[in-house]
């Protein structure tokens, strides 16, 4: 589903190994979308996780109830704030629409809820992309010693405190307009209250910037990652991470009228409603060369809609990805479907219909989200 489409307070930590962490990406076909000089062909690494790039996902899988221990999510913990914070007390005010929270900071901007149902669904998603990639934070070949890093939309925060327990000698800072962030970090890590898409007020000499569920919705991503550029020092890199909010299946199970396929259709005219693209994760590497960024690198991860792959890990990822939809669905239905005319009984019937469709085995549909890093070049002024 799409991107703010976007793991637990207190989420599962990978078991596996970090020393792939930094490791140079195997660059996937990107198509042809992609503008010319990115890079299509890299020598191939071995653990870039069960659902990288051309992975063949064969189907057999069932939808036992109970498989899967649900994780428990405690929302307290991240709704905690630290007394420390320099912001007025304001900038924790919410408003309420449909019964769904949203932040009151620059109201409007970003029109997914920042409530703690939200909060638990970003959190899941963090999981689910840690056991999707084989524990791997990023892709980018960013090197063992990255002493600045910053993470622009952090949400929950947890991508950038698992930075921080990765890299203990770095700076890492996450950027958010909504104050979810939990107070007990790693001692190098901090969180500010920020709109990403204004005057750059954060620092520069940055060694990586880090964008997950953040392009589809920026009313200009090449304006945005033009910011990151000028701050991100000479061979430094950024890396963007989004699904690409569209439907895929390599057996052409998918029926025409897929309920899936008609809601990615309504959320990208919803987007739209705001200037924003619900696909833009496809245009990733696009928008990185525009800004000036260079060795442009795609790798790409499978996210199965529901429970139909054999392998078990796989099907965990469509357990996590089937949840994390079924979530955003009252989402999009307290602001986006509304406000393209849809009744309340309306949307209730068609969400139970998407709910139903991910649960059919015989469809073997799945998501994509893609992971485009860029460098800055060591010429660059």
């Amino acid at each position: 589903m799409g991107s703010s489409a976007g793991s637990p307070a207190g989420s599962k930590r990978s078991s596996r190994s970090d020393s792939m962490a930094g490791a140079a990406p195997r660059s996937s076909p990107v198509g042809k979308l992609s503008p010319p000089g990115i890079t299509d062909e890299a020598p191939a690494q071995e653990h870039l996780g069960l659902l990288h790039g051309d992975a063949v996902i064969e189907p057999g899988g069932s939808d036992e109830e109970g498989e899967f221990s649900p994780s428990e999510y405690d929302s307290a913990s991240i709704s905690d704030q630290s007394d420390s914070t320099s912001l007025g007390s304001s900038i924790y005010d919410h408003s309420y629409v449909n019964g769904r929270r949203y932040h009151r900071y620059r109201h409007g901007r970003y029109p997914i809820p920042n409530d703690e149902a939200e909060q638990n669904r970003e959190d899941m998603l963090h999981t689910m992309m840690l056991e999707a990639t084989d524990g791997k934070l990023f892709y980018a070949p960013i090197g063992d010693h990255p002493q600045k890093i910053l993470d622009l939309g952090t949400g929950t925060g947890l991508w950038a405190i698992e930075m921080g327990d990765r890299y203990p000698s770095a700076e890492v800072l996450g950027l958010d307009l909504s104050p979810i962030q939990p107070s007990w970090v790693p001692p190098n890590v901090k969180f500010l209250i920020d709109d990403v898409e204004a005057e750059w007020l954060n620092g520069d000499n940055w060694d990586f910037v880090h964008l997950r569920n953040m392009i589809p919705v920026m009313k200009d991503p090449v304006a945005l990652l033009k910011q990151a550029y000028d701050n991100i020092k000479p061979g430094g890199w950024v890396e963007i991470q989004d699904v690409d909010g569209d439907v895929h299946t390599d057996d052409d199970t998918v029926p025409d009228d897929w309920p899936l396929k008609r809601f990615t259709e309504v959320m990208l005219e919803a987007f739209a409603k705001f200037g924003t693209n619900a696909h833009a994760a496809v245009f990733g590497g696009q928008y990185l060369a525009e800004a000036g960024f260079v060795n442009i690198q795609h790798n790409y991860i499978k996210l199965p809609y529901g429970t139909w792959p054999k392998d078990k890990i796989m099907r965990l990822v469509g357990m996590y990805y089937r949840t994390a939809c079924e979530e955003f669905f009252p989402a999009m239905g307290a602001i986006h479907f509304p406000m393209l005319g849809w009744e309340k009984t309306e949307m209730e019937i068609f969400f139970m219909q998407c709910r139903q469709a991910m649960r059919d085995p015989t469809v073997h549909a799945y998501g994509k989200m893609h992971f485009w890093s860029g460098q800055k070049p060591y010429d660059a002024d």
